[in-house]
């Protein structure tokens, strides 16, 4: 099993913004496209204080963003939204979120 798990979406940042960070992300899988940004990773821990910092800067008043980030060490969920301008960090009761669905992994 993987440290972390980290996802989400940012919807408002135009194209040249996107251009002008996309090489510093600290991403696996990023996907831009309609001014919709997916981030996805995987991995060992990272750190993504400057990735909300940076999207404060360039997102608009319309913009907004929600990224969890899944701490699979200590079994926690923090959730980082911006609306309106402001960041906003609380942490998520994970077994809440993850419960109702964990009889159907691999269900089709």
């Amino acid at each position: 099993m993987e440290d972390v798990r980290v996802y989400g979406d940012v919807q408002g940042l135009t194209q040249q913004d996107f251009e002008e960070i996309k090489h510093s992300l600290p991403f696996n899988k990023v996907v831009f496209k309609d001014n919709v940004l997916n981030v996805d990773y995987e991995g060992h821990f990272i750190d993504i204080d400057d990735f909300l910092e940076e999207l404060l800067k360039r997102l608009p008043e319309t913009g907004w963003a929600k990224i969890d980030y899944i701490d699979h060490i200590d079994w926690a969920l923090t959730r980082h939204e911006i609306n309106n301008g402001k960041l906003s960090s609380r942490a998520i009761n994970i077994d809440a979120v993850l419960e109702p669905t964990k009889n159907e992994a691999g269900q089709r």
